[in-house]
């Protein structure tokens, strides 16, 4: 009889869905702690929301040493040093009687997950066929998501009993295991070495295959508007909810719980329509719905509404979750997927830290909900830039191969 769990899905699990799991529940669980920072330190809720654009910043700064990091050293050492970064931070901003080094710890967070995260995500890439790809990277960034979105109800619970510093303090015990979990990952093969005229150079379209560099142009985009999204929700919604509406923090956790609890079930749904229908037929929904939810949330101050745009929220999430991944990996050269796909991710990232900005600058003039209002035709404009322009990836193009091995043939053929 056939074995229903294989080796290879039992390192996939062990090493991958697990650590997801805890990285995303545990930073999830320091969303609803913002408000109440706000009051700890006396300055206001729109500046504490800035911790988020903290996290980001050293998220952004760090992807392009860690995208050779990984390239280079291997996706191990990545996956567990990674968390050991994130344990400082959090235990920092635990501890510290300034806002600045919150500010600081944030920053050291953001550049911890920054690197786990690349090493987790080319850690699963190798392990699987392209044609999984939607599936595998999905669930995975599904279920680190859901964690993100379901540690807030736990996260809020906590911060109303004990305090945000206790919250703290928990989410540096789950970056501590997952960073033993990554020392037991094993390499698949040893890191590509490369010639010192070649590290010295950073091109990453060099390495997308031919006719597809416009598509991961449109791809890049998408990433942008995906990651303001996610950061504009985490950073105002617990502002909109808590200062201007008048709910309490475990209410807010609920709702992320919400989003949570809805991505999680779409996990498989939009594996599979990713994988059997194509890259774009998961792209282009969730930015409608992201769309839909935010206006929905700038039109709502009742339970019911905010509940309802949440569900939203969390059907958006759940399709975009890892397609602009498996977009970029269809695309992109083996030897080049860390520095690549850390490039990609750095200019996600500057919508991720610009939403919290540009949405405190908002609020702060008018409301949460305005920001809301504001932000919404981006993910229209994302939505008709991905259906009119990029070219659809799944099962329509050869492997990309490695770079040398693809200058040599041009070579030849040239000759």
């Amino acid at each position: 009889m056939e074995r229903v769990v294989t080796p290879a899905l039992a390192r996939i699990v062990l090493h991958i869905y697990v650590p997801s799991v805890l990285m995303g529940f545990g930073l999830g669980m320091l969303l609803p702690t913002l408000p109440i920072l706000a009051r700890s330190f006396s300055v206001a809720p729109e500046v504490a929301a800035q911790a988020v654009t903290a996290l980001l910043i050293g998220r952004t700064v760090s992807y392009f040493p860690w995208g050779y990091v990984v390239d280079r050293f291997g996706r191990r050492a990545a996956m567990a040093a990674g968390p050991l970064v994130v344990m400082a931070g959090v235990l920092l901003i635990a501890t510290t009687p300034w806002f600045t080094l919150v500010l600081a710890g944030m920053t050291l967070v953001g550049a911890g997950e920054g690197l786990w995260s690349l090493g987790r995500e080319i850690a699963a890439v190798e392990q699987i066929r392209a044609e999984q790809r939607g599936r595998v990277i999905g669930a995975f960034f599904g279920v680190s998501s859901a964690g993100t979105t379901l540690g807030p109800v736990v996260g809020g619970r906590l911060t109303d009993w004990a305090g945000y510093a206790a919250v703290f303090v928990v989410a540096g015990l789950f970056a501590l295991i997952v960073s033993g979990i990554g020392l037991t990952y094993r390499d698949r093969a040893r890191p590509p070495r490369r010639k010192p005229a070649e590290k010295r150079r950073f091109r990453p379209f060099e390495a997308i295959a031919p006719g597809y560099l416009v598509t991961f142009q449109v791809v890049m985009f998408a990433s942008f508007c995906s990651m303001l999204r996610g950061t504009s929700v985490q950073s105002l919604l617990p502002v909109y909810v808590i200062s201007d509406l008048g709910y309490s923090a475990s209410e807010v956790g609920y709702l992320f719980g919400v989003v949570g609890f809805v991505q999680l079930l779409m996990i498989v749904p939009a594996g599979f329509i990713s994988d059997k229908i194509g890259r774009k037929a998961a792209v282009v929904p969730a930015a409608l719905c992201g769309a839909v939810a935010f206006v929905g949330y700038a039109l709502s101050s009742e339970p019911v509404g905010l509940v309802l745009s949440s569900v939203v929220l969390g059907l958006a999430s759940g399709l975009a979750t890892g397609s602009m991944t498996s977009f970029t990996y269809d695309m992109v050269a083996p030897d080049a997927r860390g520095s690549v796909q850390a490039f990609r991710r750095s200019i996600g990232e500057v919508g991720a830290f610009s939403g919290p900005i540009l949405g405190g600058l908002i609020a702060g003039i008018s409301n949460a909900g305005v920001a809301f209002a504001a932000f919404a035709p981006l993910h229209l404009i994302s939505a008709a830039l991905v259906t009119l322009v990029a070219r659809e990836t799944l099962n329509r193009m050869p492997p990309p191969e490695p770079r040398p091995v693809a200058a040599e043939r041009e070579r030849l053929a040239s000759s």
